[in-house]
């Protein structure tokens, strides 16, 4: 027995040395993988290690920091009377009010209407508040009230006017006191329509591309679609402007708390502009702000306009029920619009028609032709020789994301590295070949270095 036990045993183990050295570059190829996955998993890349110094050193910046202590005090609000439209106001007895607060919502024409709030921070050299350089705070997450607290001047922040969601304790919080609170809403159908066409849905969902209409496939199966879509779209899909100013997707179908978010939006701004009535809406908002009527002057920057012409009764209905909720928001401050305007004295309507003049009169005088679409939607256009040098005329045409960067060098032209100045110069030099009215990069050079001529190399 002893014999055939021992005998057993070498047959096996001469069988698995046949077998190891049969398969021996497959074993030691898998346990090289087995090495590599787990070095791999262990081990810390570069990308690793900067984001753990970058947060190594702002969590030592915060330490270094005195503590904020910031609790809301009603008591500490600015009269009634400074949030208030005057009805009959007089620019002699008020005094222009500088800190003012603009919720921007998606594909409403916002981009027209920041150009006038860039224009004004920039004329009265007002603060603003950003990340360096970027469009968005934190959109759709709430604001990093810490990141911003740390940027922030001795004289506070002035104007909010960057892609967020509206919460209203945050803003309270990070702006100064007496603040205006504003916002601008489109009718839902055009609003859905842009946000469908220049946020690349159909490319997105490619079962969209080949149908004869994508709005009519879309809406048989909104719900689906709609989940199936990336994060960058999928809050924009439906009942966006509410989305934006802070109602929750999981209260779209509670009754109840759409009626109480509305009300809350009501309280909470002190005026929500209509895009289809945007010249009596930034006149009220330049006798709110006790602001000049030329400094509401703006040109249009995209085309939005044109979707809504080629749909049918039906696919508007269907739009309107899918964002049912947007409808009732922009019915309701439509209505108290009207209401507001009727209330104004006859030198309103007076003021209108000279800021309808006053664009008219400003294109004609700055703009020799209207370019092409390009990014999209976008509209360029091109300077008369009489105005080339007119910083008006130019920052007019100047898009939002390029504002944002020129007041971002100027606002932490000490902060930021080499690599993002030479960023934004070339974004601009890039926009220049479609949009050539706009400002250039020799304009922003002389803003951040006023004692100084560029060479060739640095234009």
């Amino acid at each position: 027995f002893q014999h055939y036990y021992i005998t057993n045993n070498l047959r096996m183990l001469n069988c698995l040395g046949r077998f190891a050295k049969k398969y021996f570059e497959a074993i030691l190829a898998i346990i090289t993988l087995i090495g590599v996955f787990y070095l791999i998993k262990t081990s810390k890349g570069a990308g690793a290690l900067r984001r753990e110094k970058a947060a190594a050193d702002l969590a030592e910046e915060h330490a270094t920091l005195p503590p904020r202590k910031w609790v809301y005090d009603p008591s500490r609000a600015f009269p009634a009377e400074h949030y208030q439209i005057p009805k009959h106001p007089d620019l002699t007895a008020c005094s222009p009010k500088r800190n003012m607060y603009f919720l921007r919502t998606h594909q409403t024409g916002t981009s027209s209407v920041t150009n006038i709030f860039y224009r004004y921070g920039k004329e009265h050299d007002l603060s603003f508040v950003m990340y360096p350089l970027k469009l968005h705070l934190g959109y759709p997450g709430r604001i990093n009230m810490l990141k911003l607290e740390r940027m922030m001047p001795d004289t506070g922040y002035n104007i909010l006017s960057q892609y967020t969601r509206h919460h209203q304790m945050d803003v309270l919080r990070i702006m100064n006191e007496g603040t205006i609170f504003t916002t601008l809403l489109r009718h839902p159908v055009d609003q859905f329509l842009s946000v469908f066409n220049n946020f690349g849905v159909k490319l997105e969902m490619r079962n969209l591309l080949p149908h004869h209409d994508p709005y009519e496939e879309f809406l048989r199966r909104p719900d689906k679609i709609t989940m199936l879509s990336s994060e960058a779209i999928y809050h924009l899909l439906q009942n966006s402007m509410s989305f934006d100013l802070g109602l929750n997707t999981p209260h779209f179908k509670n009754t109840t708390a759409v009626d109480q978010f509305i009300e809350k939006i009501d309280r909470e701004f002190h005026l929500v502009l209509i895009l289809e009535l945007l010249d009596e809406s930034l006149v009220l908002f330049k006798r709110l702000m006790c602001w000049d009527l030329k400094q509401m002057v703006y040109v249009k920057l995209s085309i939005n306009n044109e979707y809504g012409a080629s749909i049918s009764d039906d696919i508007r209905q269907k739009i309107l029920d899918w964002n049912s909720i947007d409808f009732k928001l922009y019915d309701h401050f439509y209505k108290k619009m009207k209401k507001i305007i009727s209330e104004q004295d006859e030198d309103f309507h007076k003021e209108v028609a000279k800021l309808k003049q006053l664009n008219v009169d400003f294109s004609k005088e700055c703009y020799e032709k209207v370019f092409p679409v390009y990014n999209g939607n976008k509209i360029g256009h091109s300077l008369r020789e009489s105005h080339k040098d007119n910083m008006t005329c130019k920052t007019l045409t100047t898009d939002d994301v390029t504002q944002t960067h020129v007041i971002g060098l100027k606002q932490f032209k000490d902060k930021l590295p080499p690599s993002d100045i030479l960023m934004v110069r070339n974004h601009m030099q890039n926009l220049k070949k479609h949009n050539p009215a706009m400002l250039d990069w020799s304009d922003v050079y002389k803003v951040l270095h006023p004692d100084e001529s560029p060479n060739k190399s640095e234009l």
